[in-house]
């Protein structure tokens, strides 16, 4: 396992460093905003399957992907109206699931059968330049073993997925809660999990209803 110690004044050359990982086929543990997170190719089919490996997950249940901004947000995903409103939750602690403009780009454990993604664009600097660097979408789920918690210290990233190629060392990250879910592909949108984002202000931004799953 490599290691590269994290510092906001090194972060493009992380970026850069980690990009050429992925673009080899391997597999990253990166800081984000909220936990630490596995970073690899989300285009890739192969590299997709070997994170679901890693954290024993099925590929029946699909992970979100990190993108590095708006515009790629528009180059691969349908734009509603609503979807317009939404994007402006962004950077955000939110994942908005968008349906896909070609079922094909992404492979599966990342597209649903429905055609639709979980996407982020987080307030944490890492994520977006590493894909930015990529030029494609990253995975974004949290690194730890199915049904674990999430991990918050490089020392138990190191003692529980011991399997990865590439590690960048942050330390202990602050316990942030895990992102808010919203399907904006459902009328009307629903919240599948909450988080740091409220109902109350996702409502107020998509200016309707929204519901919460399971209630």
């Amino acid at each position: 396992m490599q290691e590269l110690k994290y510092t906001q004044q090194r972060i493009n050359m992380i970026a850069k460093l980690v990009a050429n990982e992925l673009r080899q086929g391997k597999i990253a543990v990166i800081p984000t905003d909220t936990s630490y997170g596995i970073a690899a190719d989300a285009t890739r089919e192969e590299t997709v399957l070997r994170v679901f490996q890693i954290k024993r997950r099925p590929l029946t249940k699909p992970v979100s992907i990190f993108v590095s901004s708006i515009k790629m947000i528009k180059e691969y995903f349908i734009i509603t109206d609503i979807v317009k409103k939404a994007l402006s939750l962004l950077p955000g602690k939110v994942t908005l699931i968008l349906y896909s403009k070609n079922k094909d780009a992404f492979p599966k454990g990342i597209i649903s059968q429905e055609g639709k993604v979980g996407v982020r664009l987080p307030p944490h600097p890492l994520p977006p330049r590493i894909v930015e660097a990529l030029g494609k979408p990253i995975t974004a789920t949290s690194a730890n073993i199915s049904g674990k918690p999430p991990i918050y210290d490089a020392y138990e990233v190191k003692k529980e997925l011991p399997n990865i190629d590439i590690l960048v060392n942050a330390g202990k990250l602050p316990k942030t809660p895990v992102s808010t879910i919203i399907d904006i592909a459902t009328t009307p949108p629903r919240i599948l999990r909450q988080g740091p984002v409220s109902r109350q202000l996702v409502e107020k931004v998509l200016k309707t209803q929204v519901l919460i799953q399971n209630k």
